[in-house]
C-alpha cells in the first residue's frame, strides 16, 4: 500500500494576489485617417520606402501609381467635419541629381 500525503498550503502564508482590467463590451473607436501622396513616381516610392523603414506602413499596403489628370482630383468626404492637411517638402537634389 502506498501512502498518500495532501500538501496543504499553510494559512499563514501570504496569497499572491492579482487583478485583471474590468472587462467591457465596448470596442475601440477607429477612425479613418487617408495618406496621400502626390508627386514625381520616385520621390514618391521614396516617401513610401521611408515609411517602411520607419515601421509606419508596409510597402504591399500603398496602391499602385496613379496617373494625375490634368483637371486634378476630386476628394469625397465619408464623415462631416473632415479636413484636408497637406505637408509640403522641397526635395533637395545636389548637382549629380541625389537627395
Amino acid at each position: 500500500m502506498f501512502p498518500i500525503q495532501y500538501v496543504w498550503s499553510s494559512p499563514f502564508s501570504e496569497a499572491t494576489q492579482f487583478s485583471l482590467p474590468p472587462l467591457t463590451c465596448e470596442l475601440p473607436r477607429h477612425r479613418r485617417l487617408r495618406h496621400y501622396i502626390v508627386g514625381q513616381p520616385e520621390d514618391a516610392q521614396m516617401a513610401i520606402d521611408r515609411l517602411h523603414l520607419l515601421h509606419y506602413a508596409e510597402r504591399f499596403e500603398w496602391t499602385r501609381p496613379l496617373q494625375l489628370p490634368q483637371h486634378g482630383i476630386v476628394i469625397n468626404l465619408h464623415q462631416s467635419g473632415e479636413v484636408l492637411r497637406y505637408l509640403h517638402r522641397d526635395v533637395r537634389l545636389d548637382a549629380a541629381g541625389n537627395e
